[in-house]
């Protein structure tokens, strides 16, 4: 019994510290330790897979998109398989009339963060790398893991060149370079995601949180 409430003890030791060291870290700190980390894929679509980290699971997904659901919010991935089959390039200007605005140019990708203040101390955090974009609404304690997950996601996206050049020329499948909009104050957890020609429509009345999504 003395050994396991000194386990206890320990894992719960160093779940705090790592909390701790997470949230004393600058922006750039951790973006700059996550980016580096391999994590290798656990979740699997038709033409790419990607790495889910601890705590995250899938409410709702398509086929270039994933609506990722915490205990308290979501996270909305949109994977942009036109841009990844033409190698597209992504230009960006640094802003500096928003809270945090960084360009990103890591493993010959480029991308952006930017987190800007939207209302009543809630944060939107709209990343953009490895052709695919994360954007999410967090409280301002909660902006370094936020950072961290969502480039934990982008960074670990594979690509397979043969099977989304089938899907890009399937007449059933369109895929266009849509954008998500999170403003939809009709219900704090929940929200549309457009994609295509098609509506995805999320409805949750018993769960409240400040993530929108148009």
């Amino acid at each position: 019994m003395k050994i396991k409430k000194i386990l206890l003890l320990l894992i719960l030791f160093i779940c705090v510290t790592g909390c701790n060291k997470l949230s004393n870290l600058s922006y750039d700190e951790v973006i700059n330790k996550v980016i580096a980390v391999k994590n290798s894929p656990n979740t699997y679509r038709r033409g790419y897979k990607y790495f889910l980290p601890k705590g995250l699971s899938i409410y709702k997904a398509g086929p270039n998109y994933a609506i990722l659901e915490s205990a308290d919010r979501y996270y909305y991935l949109y994977i942009d398989l036109n841009s990844f089959n033409s190698k597209k390039d992504i230009s960006y200007e640094i802003k500096n009339n928003i809270k945090y605005s960084k360009l990103i140019n890591y493993n010959e990708k480029k991308g952006y963060i930017e987190i800007k203040n939207y209302e009543n101390n809630q944060y939107l955090i709209e990343i953009m790398y490895n052709y695919a974009k994360i954007e999410v609404m967090v409280d301002d304690s909660q902006i370094n893991k936020a950072l961290a997950n969502s480039i934990s996601i982008l960074k670990s996206i594979v690509y397979d060149e043969k099977v989304i050049e089938t899907l890009l020329k399937d007449d059933n499948l369109t895929y266009t370079e849509e954008k998500f909009n999170m403003f939809d104050k009709s219900n704090k957890k929940s929200g549309v995601l457009n994609y295509t020609d098609t509506e995805v429509e999320i409805e949750d009345n018993n769960i409240k949180d400040t993530d929108y999504i148009n």
